[in-house]
């Protein structure tokens, strides 16, 4: 039975933890620039993780940005197979071109990302929904203002001159260029990067300079796909259901065992 358990209720929390992931994905289908998570389960399987002594890692907790939850790798003994949540990742396809007419916007097509600075250091985001705070520095909508290529935040002039952003990134007030979008990409792999809130990333391989063609007028969709999430949601409900019937029929039998084994004594 204690087998039986430990499988079941290892599964349901594996869903539980992916149907927070989805919500997440779903609450911001409509953010621009956002990043859909993935959860990767594994299973611990006794006979196998003896023969091919897999894997090497120890019973812990793993901090994602959805909680810490335990490692399932023999947390519930070395005899006892389970499964649980491995790891949870970002996917980095781009979103689709969404028109804005605003042009402060902006959208990268390629692997790079805006450079902006923050109280915490500076980060990286895809969100290119830009405004000018009143100081004149071209900014996030959360206030963050935007790094140039010299390592400075962008000013722009006050006036009556259109401002337009070409495909470099230069930054064009009238005929004059006021400054130029610094394009970062992480020095290291982009598994690396870490997500902070507000659609930023921090680097702690550090930045290099990234390649991405800026289209001006419109910004970056969040590549979730509303219809795909909201399939994968009802499948895990599913599941989730079923580990809980199934541990509720395991919990009737083993009551009905126990009285049987009462009355015959």
């Amino acid at each position: 039975m204690r087998r039986a358990e430990f499988a079941l209720v290892s599964g349901a929390q594996g869903q539980e933890q992916m149907m927070d992931v989805l919500s997440s994905n779903l609450a911001n289908v409509n953010t621009p620039g956002f990043r859909k998570d993935r959860v990767m389960f594994r299973s611990y399987l006794p006979h196998r993780e003896y023969l091919h002594r897999t894997p090497p890692d120890r019973p812990g907790f793993n901090l994602t940005p959805f909680g810490t939850f335990p490692t399932p790798w023999g947390m519930a003994g070395s005899d006892i197979p389970h499964s649980g949540v491995d790891r949870i990742y970002v996917r980095y396809e781009e979103g689709e071109f969404q028109s804005t007419g605003n042009p402060l916007d902006v959208a990268l097509s390629g692997k790079g990302f805006l450079t902006v600075r923050t109280p915490g250091g500076t980060l990286l985001t895809r969100n290119g929904h830009l405004t000018v705070d009143s100081q004149g520095r071209l900014t996030t909508h959360e206030g963050h203002p935007l790094v140039g290529v010299d390592g400075k935040e962008i000013h722009l002039p006050s006036g009556v001159d259109p401002i337009r952003i070409d495909s470099a990134g230069k930054v064009f007030s009238g005929e004059k260029v006021v400054g130029q979008l610094a394009i970062s990409a992480p020095a290291g792999p982009m598994e690396h990067l870490t997500k902070v809130g507000d659609g930023l990333f921090f680097s702690p391989d550090g930045l290099v300079k990234g390649e991405a063609v800026v289209r001006n007028g419109g910004v970056e969709g969040s590549n979730v796909k509303g219809t795909s999430e909201m399939v994968r949601m009802i499948q895990g409900m599913r599941t989730y259901q079923t580990d809980l019937q199934a541990l509720h029929t395991l919990n009737d039998l083993t009551n009905r065992t126990v009285n049987d084994m009462t009355v015959i004594a």
